[in-house]
């Protein structure tokens, strides 16, 4: 009963943080961004994991990445935010472009990350074809890495992001993902963070005032926004996100997720490099 009475309270507090969002997602990223860099927003952006346990975290998908790519291809990092993650990715990677929907997210990725060789910020819709066939134009085949954003896509947007994609990535390159993949639904996600009916972590209440409703992106999501008539899967595992701190001085949190590399056109025999090998850290 105690657990059901602290269900419905958690439930009431987040409709309650949820009323003053942007109604447009686009919107949400721009003004979360606009107020993490005025100020107005002075909570730890929840994903950018502190420095240690994001390093471990950022190891894995930069080995990942090492063993299964072309590393002599640009790799695109697809919702950039403010470049923490898409600066890591220069360690295995000649040319890294960290692109976002949001404007005010790529001033943030120029103003927060140091010159580095290789490395630029610019403004994208990857939901747009036009737009990123523009840009497959203009770099040649190229890879693509996608951390924490299909989760938080309408299936449309999903399908769209995915056909972008493929245009990017042209015969040779491939694409890495991780999402968040939590059992059950939006409040199980937010339990896992520490939230219950009394208290809202401060990172993860900017998140709910601010952003995009979470979801999950799995195996079986995976399937479906990148059906394996049209993609090749080349290995794909279990493993966890890192987040900033819920509480000042405390751990980071581990947010249950996934993984997988994919490579355009349709699986043959000649063409599966490793299956379906599960790497964990």
């Amino acid at each position: 009963m105690h657990r059901v009475a602290d269900t419905v309270r958690l439930a009431a507090r987040v409709a309650v943080l949820s009323l003053h969002r942007p109604s447009r997602p686009d919107r949400r990223w721009d003004a979360f961004w606009r107020g993490v860099s005025q100020g107005s927003l002075r909570e730890p952006v929840i994903w950018d994991a502190a420095p240690g346990a994001g390093n471990e975290e950022i190891r894995h998908h930069l080995q990942v990445m090492a063993g299964a790519m072309d590393t002599s291809l640009p790799v695109i990092d697809l919702g950039c935010g403010n470049g923490t993650i898409t600066r890591r990715l220069t360690a295995i990677f000649a040319s890294v472009l960290g692109v976002d929907v949001s404007p005010q997210a790529v001033a943030a990725a120029h103003s927060a990350q140091p010159q580095v060789a290789g490395l630029s910020f610019r403004g994208l819709d990857a939901t747009q074809p036009a737009a990123a066939a523009a840009l497959a134009r203009e770099l040649g085949d190229a890879n693509v890495f996608v951390r924490g954003v299909l989760h938080v896509l309408s299936r449309r947007r999903q399908a769209r992001l995915a056909g972008s994609i493929e245009a990017l990535l042209g015969a040779r390159g491939r694409i890495y993902l991780v999402e968040t993949n939590v059992p059950g639904g939006a409040l199980s996600y937010l339990r896992e963070l520490g939230a219950t009916g009394k208290r809202i972590p401060g990172p993860l209440r900017q998140a709910i005032a601010s952003l995009p409703k979470p979801g999950h992106f799995g195996a079986g999501q995976r399937s479906r926004v990148f059906p394996p008539d049209r993609w090749t899967l080349i290995a794909e595992g279990p493993t966890v996100l890192k987040t900033v701190p819920m509480e000042a001085g405390g751990p980071p949190s581990n947010i249950p997720a996934y993984w997988a590399v994919l490579a355009p056109g349709p699986q043959t025999s000649g063409n599966q490099t490793s299956g379906k090998a599960s790497t964990r850290w």
